[in-house]
């Protein structure tokens, strides 16, 4: 049986992510949740719109979800490069 490793959280998502190998297999979730963050990207993936998403998983804030969302799309911005979303 593998063993559950932590993810490492990038510094901008610190205090709104959390990796543990203990819970959750070690998926990064939403801090102070058990809500992992893949559960927001394939909401949105699906066409969902975030008011859907936090109507679904009420333990995450609106601000955690937006984090994530503006982390993501400053990664595409930095790859495409083009200006940064503050």
């Amino acid at each position: 049986m593998e063993e559950a490793t932590a993810m490492t959280i990038p510094s901008e998502l610190q205090g709104v992510l959390i990796s543990t190998a203990d819970t959750l297999g070690g998926s990064v979730r939403f801090e102070g949740t058990r809500v992992p963050v893949r559960a927001l990207l394939d909401a949105l993936i699906c066409g969902r719109s975030i008011d859907y998403f936090l109507a679904a998983y009420p333990g995450v804030t609106r601000e955690q979800a937006i984090a994530v969302i503006r982390w993501e799309q400053n990664q595409a911005r930095t790859v495409l490069g083009v200006e940064l979303v503050a």
